[in-house]
């Protein structure tokens, strides 16, 4: 299992990359200044990258539990 810092810096790449799209997208295809825009942006990404990581961890934790049940010197 990876460690805390391993997924603080995957959350904050998943953050800072879903806000830059976010904005981008509010700024040049919808015209909003990024003024009006930035705080809905950085919510909607921190919540999205919250799932995202959340979801990775819950299953890479699942994942580590399990692999000792797979290996082949266990038997069942």
């Amino acid at each position: 299992m990876q460690k805390l810092i391993y997924w603080s810096g995957q959350y904050l790449l998943a953050a800072g990359s879903m806000f830059a799209l976010l904005v981008a997208i509010d700024v040049f295809l919808r015209g909003e200044a990024f003024e009006t825009g930035w705080r809905e942006s950085l919510a909607w990404s921190l919540m999205a990258s919250a799932i995202f990581i959340g979801s990775r961890y819950y299953r890479a934790d699942r994942g580590a539990s399990c692999a000792m049940c797979r290996h082949p010197d266990t038997k069942r």
